[in-house]
C-alpha cells in the first residue's frame, strides 16, 4: 500500500530528545484534532526510537506542527484523491519540494511520506513505521517540523527543517 520515497535525508542528532507533545498541548496551540493525534503518534515513536527495517534509529527530538507543511500536504492529498492517482509527483507535474516551497516554507531539508487505503492516523503511522524508508523519514533528526493531511484514504505527510 505504500510507495517508494522521493527523498530521504539522514543526519544524526546527538542531543537528548524532547518529550513528546501531548495531544491536549497541541490542541491548545491551535492545531486540529487530526494534527494533534498525528503529532502525538509520530513524536511518541521519535521519543523512544525504533527499528526501520534492519536499521535501529535512536530517539530524536519531537516535531512541531507547521501550517505551511500541512498546506502542501493538503494540496497533494486532494490532488491524488480528486484525480485518482498515487504518486509523489502531482497531476500537474509538481514535485514534493516544489509544493512545499509554493506553500511558503523556506526549507533546508524536506521529505514526504504518502499512503493510501488506511482508515485512521494510528494505522497509517504504523504502516509508515513498517516501511523502512518512510520510517527513516519519520525518525530522522534532520526534520524539526511536520504537516500532514488526509483526503479520503489518501494520506500525505511532509517533514521539514527551515
Amino acid at each position: 500500500m505504500l510507495t517508494a520515497l522521493l527523498l530521504v535525508i539522514t543526519l544524526w542528532s546527538c542531543t537528548k530528545p524532547e518529550p513528546a507533545s501531548p495531544a491536549s498541548e497541541a490542541a491548545a496551540s491551535g492545531v486540529s484534532d487530526f494534527a494533534a493525534q498525528m503529532l502525538e503518534e509520530v513524536n511518541a515513536l521519535r521519543a523512544t526510537g525504533c527499528r526501520c527495517g534492519s536499521r535501529q534509529m535512536p530517539p530524536v527530538p519531537a516535531l512541531k506542527w507547521n501550517g505551511q507543511l500541512e498546506q502542501a500536504s493538503r494540496r497533494h492529498a486532494d490532488d491524488m484523491k480528486n484525480n485518482g492517482f498515487f504518486s509523489h509527483t502531482g497531476s500537474d507535474g509538481s514535485s514534493m519540494s516544489a509544493r512545499v516551497s509554493q506553500a511558503g516554507y523556506a526549507w533546508r531539508a524536506v521529505a514526504e511520506n504518502i499512503a493510501w487505503g488506511y482508515p485512521n492516523v494510528s494505522s497509517v503511522v504504523e504502516g509508515w513505521k513498517e516501511s523502512p524508508g518512510h520510517c527513516e523519514n519519520m525518525m530522522s533528526g534532520s526534520y524539526t517540523e511536520m504537516g500532514a493531511a488526509r483526503a479520503g484514504t489518501y494520506w500525505v505527510q511532509d517533514l521539514g527543517r527551515r
